[in-house]
């Protein structure tokens, strides 16, 4: 069997098994009759949660138009609206791509030719540092939901002690493998499949501290914003969670969902039903669940990609 087959042949199991799972949640518990889409719609309070999400996304791709411009500063110097502009033609390219990745080929088309190459590695370790506040988000998610809700999994008094201290020395060796590239490049340069790549290994190598500091505390604050819309969202549907236990959900379904390979697609139907899996340990209104992972998908990604396709169009570059 082809590679190209099994790879097609899992993202179909995927976008079955995660399809599967919501409807069979939403057909077990049959709440879609009780729902009322025209009192929400007119309570202030909910609309209110609805406005403000929908305020946080263009915020949000601010913070990420910064963080891109601070990493490819010393490569070429763009205005903030025309780099607004690659961001958001990368999100159009990137919605068809597995986990997105084609959002680093559609911003550095904006940029010239010859620079490309080493535009792409700058923006290669932005997203590495989104990568990596989401698995310590994630990581830290997993502390709190054993701290505060110990009968959620059920482990041993050293079993617990033992998961809390592997989940330390991890968050500890990810925060020092991103600022001390430096010190393992000699390492990495003893494999043929880095020694290979000793340029891009170099380029990360030589980034300054601060640079990476400033990157890191961006990819946090775009973080929080994807919490507070999530937050929003699970509020406008009537599911009333505590900060604690939005935090506990969303840092989980945001880390399973950066470590499944997905294209956009199959991606909803993943965060839908790690949404219902992980939500649904606090609250069983799981059609408020579903359309909030909807709603959050449309706002941060659809509406963003269609505005993307008027800029490459603009650009001339399809």
């Amino acid at each position: 069997m082809k590679k190209k087959t099994v790879k097609r042949l899992i993202g179909l199991i995927l976008i079955l098994i995660s399809y599967g799972y919501i409807m069979y949640k939403l057909l077990k518990f049959d709440e879609l009759k009780s729902l009322d889409f025209y009192s929400i719609i007119n309570t202030n309070n909910n609309f209110i949660f609805f406005i403000s999400a929908l305020l946080l996304m263009p915020i949000n791709w601010c913070v990420e138009t910064i963080k891109w411009r601070k990493l490819i500063e010393s490569i070429q110097k763009l205005g903030f609206f025309y780099s607004y502009q690659a961001v958001f033609a990368g999100i159009s390219m990137g919605i068809f791509t597995p986990n997105r990745i084609g959002e680093i080929g559609g911003r550095i088309l904006f940029l010239e030719k010859g620079k490309r190459t080493y535009a792409l590695l700058a923006t290669s370790l932005g997203s590495f540092a989104q990568l990596i506040t989401t698995i310590i988000a994630g990581l830290v998610g997993l502390i709190y939901l054993l701290k505060l809700y110990p009968g959620t999994i059920h482990l041993s008094v050293m079993l617990h002690r033992l998961f809390i201290v592997v989940v330390i020395i991890l968050l500890s060796l990810l925060l020092w493998l991103y600022f001390n590239t430096k010190s393992i490049k000699p390492i990495l340069l003893k494999f043929s499949f880095f020694k290979s790549r000793e340029n891009q290994i170099s380029f990360f190598s030589d980034t300054k501290p601060s640079l990476l500091l400033q990157v890191i505390v961006l990819s946090m604050i775009r973080y929080m914003i994807f919490f507070v819309q999530f937050y929003l969202f699970l509020h406008f549907f009537d599911i009333d969670l505590t900060i604690a236990q939005t935090f506990i959900s969303v840092s989980l379904i945001y880390l399973f969902s950066a470590l499944i390979p997905t294209t956009t697609l199959i991606e909803l139907g993943i965060k839908g039903s790690l949404a219902i899996f992980f939500i649904g340990l606090f609250s069983t209104n799981y059609i408020g669940i579903v359309l909030s992972t909807i709603f959050l998908w449309i706002i941060n990604l659809a509406i963003p990609a269609l505005i993307g396709s008027i800029f490459f169009l603009k650009k001339n570059i399809l």
